[in-house]
């Protein structure tokens, strides 16, 4: 809880910096490419998290991979994290630095859980149909699951719609065990 409530915290200052400058968008993608970086490679989250490691090092290293792909704000605010030992939640920052951008753009995150690809004609037709009933922006985030057989799972704030074969199947022998 105490690390949701750093993390929280350093997101929004950034995003309100980043908002009164309006460069809001910039320092957005800036954080996706960040976020991305530390997902993709384990070996610079284990730099960041390295105790051993000085935080001059870290800055520098830091530098070497973002400075020329990052604006000089969210460049600053990096090394202000490492500098305050908070590398550890960076991560975490991305993140909720993330969910603020969406929520003040109005932008919904669905994941659709099918197990074949479908079409982009289809993707687009549930990201209009979300968009019309929710009165958000949809960003649609499509997962392959060939382990549910068919059908699909829609899952929007938390909230799950299950229609997955698997599901079905589940429930089918769950009522005839009860039947017994």
């Amino acid at each position: 809880m105490k690390e949701l409530k750093l993390q929280s915290r350093y997101a929004q200052s950034l995003f309100d910096l980043a908002l009164e400058n309006n460069i809001l968008d910039k320092v957005f993608a800036d954080v996706l490419l960040v976020a991305q970086v530390l997902r993709e490679n384990g070996e610079l989250s284990v730099i960041l998290k390295n105790p051993i490691i000085k935080s001059s090092q870290k800055v520098q290293i830091t530098k070497a991979l973002f400075e020329k792909h990052c604006q000089e704000l969210t460049m600053r605010f990096l090394c202000l994290i490492i500098r305050s030992t908070r590398e550890t939640y960076l991560l975490g920052i991305c993140e909720s630095f993330v969910d603020l951008y969406k929520k003040h753009n109005n932008i919904t995150t669905a994941k659709l859980i099918v197990s074949e690809p479908i079409s982009e004609d289809m993707e687009q037709k549930i990201t209009d149909m979300l968009h019309k009933s929710l009165n958000s922006e949809i960003d649609l985030m499509v997962k392959i699951d060939k382990k549910i057989i068919g059908g699909f799972c829609l899952e929007i704030d938390g909230k799950q719609y299950d229609a997955t074969y698997l599901h079905k199947l589940r429930t089918i022998r769950e009522q005839l065990i009860k039947a017994k």
